[in-house]
C-alpha cells in the first residue's frame, strides 16, 4: 500500500514566487547600501539612526560599523529567504520554517526603514510580512499538515450527501433491483444507549471564502499592517524630537519648503499629526483584528470588518496626502464587501 502525495495548492507556488522575488530585491538593496557606504555618503542618509546610536554611547565609527553589520545581516537573511522559497514551493517543511524566520525578520527591518529606500522599500517589506503569514493559513497549512502525516480534512457535507444519495434515474430492473433491502437498525432508545454514545459530534469542514471576501480580507489585513507601522513610526519620530522646527529650517531643502508659517503654526500642525497618528494606530489594530476574525470565524466578522472599513476610510481621508495609500486600500475593501456575492455570503450568518 503506497501513500498518496497530496496535491500542491496553487496559492503556495504563487506565495513562494512573490516571497522569493521580493527577498532578492531587498537583499540586493541592503548589499548595495553596504558596498557603497563610503562612496555615496550613506552616513548622511541614515543620520537619524546613527545619531541615536551615538546618544547611546557609541562613537561615530562604531555606530557606522554596527549599522553596516546590521545591514549585512538583513542582506544575508533576505538572500536565504529567496533560497528557502524555492524549497518551500517544493513542499519542504523545514524550509517553510526557515523562510518564515528569514523573510519575517528581513521584511520587518525593511518595513521599518532600516535599509532605507523610502516608501517603496517599506511597502515591499510589508508585502513580505503579509505573504509570510499566508504560508500558515488556508489550504497551504492543510497541505503541509498532510505532508507531516496528519489525516486530511473530511470532505464537505454536500459532497458526502451527493455521494450517498440514490440515483433517481436508475432503473428498477437488473441485478441491483434483485438484491434484498437490508433494514437499517433504528437508534437505541435513550435509556438503552451505552456510555459514550453520541459524545463526539461531527463538525463540518470550514468552507472557503468567496473571491470578493478573500480580496477584501487580505487587503484590509495588509492595509492595517501598513497603517499601524507608518503611524507608529511617525509617533516615534515626533516623540524623539526628530521633527523640530529650528532643525528643519536650518537644514533647508524640501522639508523646509513644506513648513510654512510661524513656529506656533508648526507646533499646532505637529499636535494634529500626533493625534491623527495615534488614532490611526488604534483603527489599524481594529481593522487587523476584524480581518483576522473573518479568517477565523468566517461570517461572524463581517459587521466589524465593514464598520472598521468605513471608519478607516474617513480617518485616512483626513490624513491626505500621507493617508492616500490607506484610502485606496479601504476603497477596495468597501467595494469588495458591497459586491452581491460577499453580501449574500455574510447574510447567511
Amino acid at each position: 500500500m503506497t501513500d498518496t502525495v497530496p496535491k500542491r495548492p496553487p496559492t503556495l507556488a504563487g506565495a513562494c514566487i512573490y516571497l522569493g522575488a521580493l527577498s532578492a530585491i531587498l537583499s540586493i538593496r541592503a548589499a548595495t547600501v553596504v558596498s557603497t557606504w563610503n562612496g555615496d555618503d550613506r552616513a548622511a542618509e541614515f543620520g537619524l539612526v546613527l545619531d541615536a546610536m551615538r546618544d547611546a554611547g557609541l562613537s561615530q565609527s562604531d555606530a557606522e560599523s554596527t549599522y553596516r553589520v546590521l545591514l549585512t545581516v538583513v542582506a544575508v537573511l533576505a538572500a536565504c529567504g529567496a533560497v528557502f522559497a524555492i524549497f518551500t514551493a517544493r513542499g519542504d517543511r523545514a524550509s517553510r520554517v526557515g523562510l518564515t524566520v528569514a523573510v519575517g525578520v528581513s521584511g520587518l527591518a525593511s518595513f521599518l526603514g532600516i535599509i532605507g529606500g523610502g516608501f517603496l522599500i517599506s511597502m515591499l517589506g510589508a508585502l513580505l510580512v503579509v505573504f509570510t503569514v499566508r504560508l500558515w493559513t488556508g489550504e497551504i497549512r492543510t497541505y503541509f499538515r498532510t505532508l507531516a502525516g496528519h489525516a486530511p480534512p473530511p470532505p464537505r457535507p454536500a459532497a458526502v450527501a451527493a455521494a450517498a444519495a440514490p440515483d433517481p434515474f436508475a432503473g428498477t430492473s437488473g441485478p441491483a433491483a434483485q438484491q434484498p433491502i437490508v433494514p437499517v437498525p433504528a437508534a437505541p432508545p435513550e435509556w438503552h444507549r451505552p456510555p459514550g454514545y453520541h459524545q463526539q459530534p461531527w463538525h463540518p469542514a470550514r468552507e472557503p471564502l468567496p473571491k470578493a471576501v478573500s480580496v477584501a480580507v487580505w487587503t484590509a489585513f495588509t492595509g492595517s499592517i501598513v497603517a499601524i507601522g507608518l503611524s507608529a513610526l511617525m509617533l516615534l519620530l515626533i516623540l524623539a524630537g526628530a521633527l523640530d522646527y529650528d532643525a528643519i529650517m536650518e537644514q533647508g531643502g524640501p522639508s523646509a519648503d513644506m513648513v510654512s508659517g510661524s513656529e506656533n503654526d508648526f507646533d499646532t500642525a505637529l499636535r494634529l499629526m500626533t493625534a491623527l497618528a495615534s488614532i490611526s494606530v488604534v483603527i489599524g489594530i481594529g481593522g487587523l483584528l476584524a480581518s483576522i476574525r473573518v479568517l477565523l470565524k468566517r461570517r461572524a466578522g463581517g459587521v466589524p470588518l465593514f464598520v472598521m472599513t468605513v471608519v478607516a476610510l474617513v480617518v485616512s481621508a483626513l490624513g491626505f496626502p500621507l493617508g492616500l495609500p490607506w484610502t485606496a486600500a479601504t476603497i477596495v475593501v468597501w467595494i469588495q464587501l458591497r459586491r452581491p456575492e460577499a453580501r449574500a455570503w455574510f447574510s447567511r450568518a
